[in-house]
């Protein structure tokens, strides 16, 4: 198994990642996207991890605004960031092994404890 080299592995990566998510009830009616928004969702998220992995700058903007307007309609619950990353993990770990594959499973992880503490502040 080889790590992330470019693009093309990340949009493996991501497209595998929403097929998971997809699948889980939980987690699938929050990433509801209309059909003529979804290729312009996963291109967006490619590009944030493109921009991680590669300094490419091909993301701009912030992730954050996205996700308070999400957690207005469908509550982003710990259960459901842990759902997430667990689907991260599993998906990463199914495809890519190495420096890179590690990064991503970390950076989703920072990430994602941000976004719950500002969204499950009790």
């Amino acid at each position: 198994m080889d790590d992330i080299h470019n693009r093309e592995d990340i949009e493996l990566l991501v497209n595998n990642f929403y097929e998971r998510v997809h699948n889980e009830p939980n987690l699938a009616l929050v990433f509801e996207i209309p059909h003529d928004q979804w290729q312009s969702h996963l291109t967006r998220v490619v590009n944030f991890w493109e921009n991680w992995l590669f300094q490419t700058g091909s993301y701009t903007g912030g992730m954050m605004w996205v996700h308070l307007q999400t957690n207005e309609k469908h509550k982003l619950t710990t259960e459901r960031f842990e759902q997430w990353l667990s689907l991260w993990f599993l998906t990463t770990d199914s495809l890519f092994l190495g420096e890179k594959a590690t990064f991503v499973k970390n950076k989703a992880l920072e990430i994602g404890q941000i976004m719950n503490a500002k969204f499950n502040i009790k």
